[in-house]
């Protein structure tokens, strides 16, 4: 049966309304590595205690045989090779990941339904983690923002807007249906989820100068010609793929949460409300943290809004 947080409505409802969760990138041993904004891991850690401590060993013979699982189970290409193991181990030295696999289990449900909506391999909800670490109003130093970080521009392409009261780039739902989106437009243009996964970091048209520059469309081969961020984005997503799916190997205890967001439901408002007013019928701290798409307390006529009954 699953855990339920300890007071993590309130504390996410919090984090959700005031966090950007800035990724930057950080050098070491000549690979780069995407860094979270602290003040939000910080958060994360508040959730619950005695999760953080687990094996982060990982010899090399049982992780080239868990590769071989993963790729043998997958439509994606998970390749084993020394930069994939250099990130394994680095990701095996984040002590708050629990946290993040815990607040999985409300996201990825909604995420896995949009990608199959779209023929995208469920294995792709991954890459959420790696952009925003389930933060819904995590925001980049370039401009990005949401769970799927999407830049202004393309965000506008996949429908994604903002108004002084809405911005849809922080809603759980419409930015994991644009990501599904842009997966599935960006696989058809480069027919390889490396590539496609790369694209989505950077963008077409400095995946396509990297290409050019390398002559090759080998991923490994062009790595180095892409931006510091992007050659960190596969590594990261293979090892987000990995942890997920053997974190109880390395004995995590994630403290999962207590609903996945299909035990909410979505109602339209007819008249301009508030959150305290609905909170006459519906939990507060739960209406604030599903709905990090409101960014004032104020909801216009007319929104949908996602509720779970008390």
């Amino acid at each position: 049966m699953k855990n339920i947080f300890l007071g993590c409505l309130v504390i996410l409802s919090s984090a959700s309304s005031k966090l950007k969760s800035q990724n930057t990138i950080q050098t070491e041993e000549g690979e780069y590595f995407i860094k979270i904004d602290q003040q939000y891991l910080v958060q994360l850690s508040s959730l619950s205690s005695g999760s953080e401590h687990f094996n982060s060993k990982l010899d090399l013979s049982t992780y080239r045989n868990r590769f071989a699982f993963l790729n043998a189970n997958t439509a994606l290409n998970i390749d084993y090779n020394d930069i994939t193991y250099t990130y394994v181990k680095k990701f095996l030295s984040y002590r708050w990941y629990p946290k993040v696999v815990g607040l999985s289990a409300y996201y990825f449900p909604l995420f896995e339904s949009k990608l199959d909506r779209y023929g995208v391999p469920r294995e792709l909800k991954y890459l959420a983690v790696v952009e925003s670490a389930l933060n819904p109003r995590a925001g980049s130093r370039a401009g990005a923002s949401g769970l799927w970080q999407f830049m202004p521009a393309t965000g506008a392409q996949y429908g994604l807007r903002k108004t002084p009261y809405i911005n849809t780039f922080y809603d759980p739902v419409s930015n994991a249906d644009a990501g599904a989106r842009y997966l599935r437009d960006l696989y058809k243009m480069y027919k390889d989820w490396n590539l496609a996964i790369s694209a989505y970091n950077c963008g077409p048209g400095n995946l396509n100068k990297a290409i050019r520059l390398a002559g090759t469309r080998d991923y490994w081969k062009l790595r180095k010609y892409l931006p510091k961020e992007t050659q960190a984005y596969v590594p990261s997503f293979v090892a987000v793929n990995y942890l997920f799916n053997f974190y109880k190997e390395h004995q995590m205890k994630p403290q999962y949460f207590r609903y996945n967001f299909f035990d909410l439901k979505m109602i339209r408002i007819e008249k301009t409300t508030t959150f305290r007013k609905l909170a006459k019928i519906f939990d507060y701290s739960l209406l604030k943290f599903a709905n990090p798409q409101f960014v004032s307390e104020v909801i216009p006529a007319g929104s949908l809004v996602y509720v779970k009954e008390m």
